[in-house]
């Protein structure tokens, strides 16, 4: 049954979705087809262009008679036909029964007779041509392709000061064929000369100079400019960035940066609510620029009937390399879970390195001061309560090319972390928590709602002492809203038989203990009806295991549907799960989940 669920769900969201296309509120244009004799290529080409400008097209949806709409889409077969060298096209259309039939003769496909590249020598050395040739069809896409070729080679292997490539095709009817000129314009080479920064208040200029990469004495290049613009904004500090470039004088020009600074101080103010853990409440503070260059200090606080924290964070940019940044943290935190109750202060710094555009590298160190009350009655009264010192240097490695942390359509993550633990009260309990997360995101942007595949793995594994001797809030739990939805909070896991309270009673299952194995996997189908609205189904499925070695065997699974609200930030997310392996005595029926972000 499960295994079905999940064959299902990838079925669905690979689809075509036909039972949408045959609503009537989605097919009010009407139905098309594409003839082209004796070239299947170009009418198949023909017809998923024609589908594609219906989708973007608000002109369409003014016309209430098919022939009108067959009129104006007849200028659009043609200049799709124009686009791929067919000069001497004819379209026609017939309408019947409200549905068109676009017959096409596309005539001869017009080639390249000649390209002419009109360009300095000075400028040609080093070019390695273009991505046509003579003889060639006179495709648009190709044509346009060959005016970026140029325009790449002369900003990454010249000094101009504008690059201004222009095309002129000049077609001879009587030979199907046509002339292709590109030119560059002529532009005087120059130097950078003095680079300024104008407009800020609080941030420290000599900190955003060295984001700039741009210094007195370089070839002048726009697009460095602009990456520069980039840098800045990406800064975090800056709402927007601006550059002027002066008039040429002695080979050099200036360059000036016109900023306006972001506001540095935010306050946050969240809400959510989960049906195992209740309603919860958050808010944070923070400022982006405490020490004018970057640096930033975080305050937030998490409060719901299960758990209470209080984190602060410093974060310090470029701490002793350009690609390296000092994170330190505080937590205060309290925990009250069915199994156990903690209180905990957590102390932290960690170093985070870029290793390129897509990798990151973390160490650092932790101390954590804890009291753990474990409420499980087959351990020793001696051992549900006690202390712990433990100090921690978590090693991390990270890869991502999601395109949005908050609501990712497409790419993946990867990300490890191996964190060795030492109690300083009893050199004893030494232990080292592995975890491996890994998720992977795909859209199908040209399909009816731009469906988004999403699917996430994880694993864990605690080596070193027995399960019961391990911190029980440092365990590995499954269930709940970020793990097995449907399911409640740290409720799958291993649990132990509790001995009768009175002689010859029967014995009973205690709740989760927590083990130090963990296995989680989701897969997501998210759909979006609108800008604002959409709908998302998914199946988890998890556990926890007392030994050590994750396993992708005996997991729990939940299934369910949820809403999403789409705001400038994040989506607003409302998840309602069901538990399909649901235990009597211990499960719901379902789970309600409120929160903001996608689920992973």
């Amino acid at each position: 049954m499960r295994i079905f669920i999940g064959i299902l769900l990838s079925a669905f969201l690979l689809s075509p979705l036909p039972m949408a296309r045959a609503i009537p509120f989605f097919d009010q244009l009407p139905k098309f087809k594409v003839r082209v004799q004796d070239d299947q290529q170009l009418q198949d080409w023909l017809r998923e262009q024609m589908k594609e400008q219906r989708k973007g097209s608000s002109v369409l949806k003014t016309y209430d008679d098919p022939r009108d709409v067959a009129r104006y889409e007849r200028g659009t077969l043609e200049k799709l036909l124009r686009s791929r060298g067919y000069y001497d096209a004819s379209v026609r259309q017939t309408v019947t029964d409200g549905e068109i039939l676009y017959r096409v003769n596309p005539g001869p496909q017009y080639h390249i007779k000649s390209i002419v590249l009109d360009m300095p020598d000075y400028l040609r050395q080093g070019f390695s041509g273009l991505p046509l040739q003579v003889g060639d069809p006179l495709v648009a896409s190709k044509v346009l392709e060959g005016v970026k070729t140029i325009e790449k080679y002369l900003h990454e292997n010249t000094c101009l000061l504008n690059v201004d490539v222009s095309y002129e095709a000049t077609a001879i009817h009587s030979e199907a064929a046509a002339r292709l000129v590109y030119r560059v314009a002529p532009s005087p080479e120059v130097n950078v000369g003095e680079v300024r920064l104008e407009g800020l208040t609080s941030v420290e200029a000599d900190y955003l100079q060295g984001k700039l990469k741009i210094q007195t004495g370089d070839c002048f290049s726009r697009e460095k400019i602009d990456a520069a613009r980039l840098r800045l904004l990406r800064t975090n500090l800056i709402a927007s960035a601006n550059s002027e470039v002066s008039e040429p004088y002695q080979g050099l020009v200036d360059v000036t940066f016109v900023v306006q600074e972001r506001r540095h101080r935010t306050v946050k103010l969240g809400v959510g609510y989960t049906s195992d853990e209740g309603a919860g409440v958050s808010a944070g503070w923070e400022h982006r620029n405490v020490f004018r260059r970057g640096e930033k200090i975080e305050v937030e606080s998490k409060v719901n009937p299960a758990q209470q924290t209080l984190k602060g964070k410093l974060l310090i940019p470029r701490f002793l390399h350009d690609k390296q940044k000092l994170t330190g943290s505080v937590e205060v935190g309290n925990e009250e879970r069915d199994s156990y109750r903690s209180e905990s202060i957590k102390i932290g710094a960690t170093v985070s390195r870029d290793l390129s555009r897509n990798r990151t590298a973390s160490i650092g160190t932790e101390l954590k001061f804890s009291q753990v009350d474990e409420e499980v009655d087959v351990l020793p009264q001696q051992d549900k309560n006690k202390n712990f010192r433990l100090l921690a240097f978590p090693l991390g490695l990270k890869w991502d090319t999601t395109d949005n942390p908050l609501d990712a359509r497409r790419g993946a993550t990867v990300a490890m972390e191996v964190k060795p633990y030492l109690d300083l009260k009893n050199s004893n309990t030494s232990f080292v928590k592995n975890t491996l997360l890994l998720t992977g995101y795909k859209t199908g942007r040209q399909m009816r709602y731009e469906p988004t595949l999403a699917l996430r793995i994880k694993a864990g594994a605690i080596t070193g002492v027995p399960n019961l001797e391990l911190p029980a809030d440092e365990r590995f739990y499954a269930g709940g809203g970020g793990s097995v939805r449907g399911y409640g909070y740290q409720e799958l896991g291993p649990r132990v038989l509790v001995p009768p309270a009175e002689p010859g009673g029967q014995p009973t299952l205690s709740d989760s203990i927590g083990g130090r194995g963990l296995s989680e996997i989701s897969l997501e189908g998210r759909f979006r009806f609108s800008d604002t609205w959409g709908g998302v189904l998914f199946v988890d499925g998890g556990n926890a295991y007392e030994e050590p070695r994750p396993k992708f065997s005996d997991l729990f699974w939940g299934a369910g549907f949820g809403v999403r609200y789409f705001t400038s930030f994040a989506p607003l997310r409302l998840d309602i799960a069901f538990p399909l392996d649901k235990r009597e005595g211990i499960d719901s029926d379902y789970q309600i989940y409120v929160s903001l972000g996608q689920a992973f």
